[in-house]
């Protein structure tokens, strides 16, 4: 069930601020870097089934140092003002429209400006950790965010509609509100869209995108690796990944850099290699048939891509 928006915290005491948003959250330190005077922390919950909401105010410039988050997956927003986000040697600001995810694993630092109102949604690990394993973003239970924007502009709009429905929904305690089913529903399609909009990294936190492609990718992937010298048009592939071909094609930039019409490249030039690598020289055989049979009509292409790739002629390889 929803619960409607509600004063969580109005003060001016700090001590007391620190303990109510610690409640929310996790423990932190919270250091007012302006005038004591103008500090007046303001928090706000609405919640829907196990998602919460948060608006959080605190009228005066401050640093924010908590603990790793332990349970929780935030995703944080400016509604006015600027925020800051520290971690290790990264740094961001974010401004009004901007997002960031912040994995349960961790450690950073916030710093606000004197205007600033944040939202935060606050979403269960375990249902984040449920999306990553089915989109295939992330292995062994563990999701990683980096603290950069959302992967695209697309990305970040399509984050803002989930989140847009999520509030109406919670506030207005609209059909997701009144059944479970639907409330759950609401859940996990919040918690695919984090998982596919925000940037999730490697465990050891040098900030490279996952290597472990999404599910309906991989199928793709598969059927070119598997069955390289079949048609591998971009229809073949899309069908195979359940995909549109321009979903197909965006997912291939996002995640491999390439289109798969490259990748299909890539992979029948690897065959050619290890055909030039393997035949004979003796046996008559040609790095034209060889060629031919990998499907690259253009021998001048092939035998420059090649050079590129393996540093040497094709030629030279079938001759060693």
């Amino acid at each position: 069930m929803a619960v409607q928006a509600r004063t969580l915290l109005d003060t001016r005491d700090i001590a007391e601020a620190q303990m109510g948003v610690g409640a929310s959250y996790c423990w932190h330190e919270l250091t007012v870097t302006g005038r004591p005077v103008q500090f007046h922390a303001v928090q706000t919950q609405v919640s829907l089934g196990e998602i919460a909401i948060h608006r959080l105010s605190y009228g005066a410039p401050v640093h924010v140092e908590p603990v790793p988050l332990g349970n929780w997956v935030l995703v944080s927003a400016p509604l006015r003002g600027a925020l800051t986000i520290r971690s290790g040697r990264v740094e961001r600001t974010l401004a009004v429209g901007e997002s960031v995810a912040i994995d349960p694993y961790r450690p950073f630092s916030l710093t606000w400006e004197t205007d600033c109102q944040l939202q935060t949604i606050r979403l269960p690990r375990h249902v984040v950790e449920e999306a990553a394993e089915v989109a295939g973003v992330a292995s062994e239970g563990t999701v990683r965010f980096g603290i950069g924007a959302p992967v695209t502009p697309m990305a970040a709009r399509s984050w803002q509609a989930v989140t847009a429905l999520l509030k109406q929904e919670a506030t207005q305690q609209g059909a997701f509100s009144r059944f479970p089913l639907l409330t759950e529903q609401l859940t996990r399609t919040l918690a695919m869209a984090l998982v596919n909009t925000h940037p999730v990294v490697d465990a050891d936190e040098g900030g490279r995108p996952g290597r472990v492609l999404p599910r309906a990718l991989r199928r793709a992937v598969e059927l070119v690796e598997r069955e390289p010298e079949t048609d591998l048009s971009i229809p073949v592939l899309a069908a195979a990944a359940s995909l549109s071909p321009r979903a197909l094609q965006e997912g291939f930039r996002r995640h491999m850099d390439m289109t798969p019409t490259e990748y299909v490249r890539r992979v029948r030039m690897a065959r050619a290699h290890d055909m030039l690598a393997q035949a004979d020289p003796q046996s008559g055989v040609s790095v034209t048939q060889i060629a031919c049979q990998w499907g690259f009509t253009n021998l001048g292409r092939f035998a420059r891509d090649y050079q590129r790739h393996y540093g040497q002629l094709p030629s030279t390889t079938l001759r060693t």
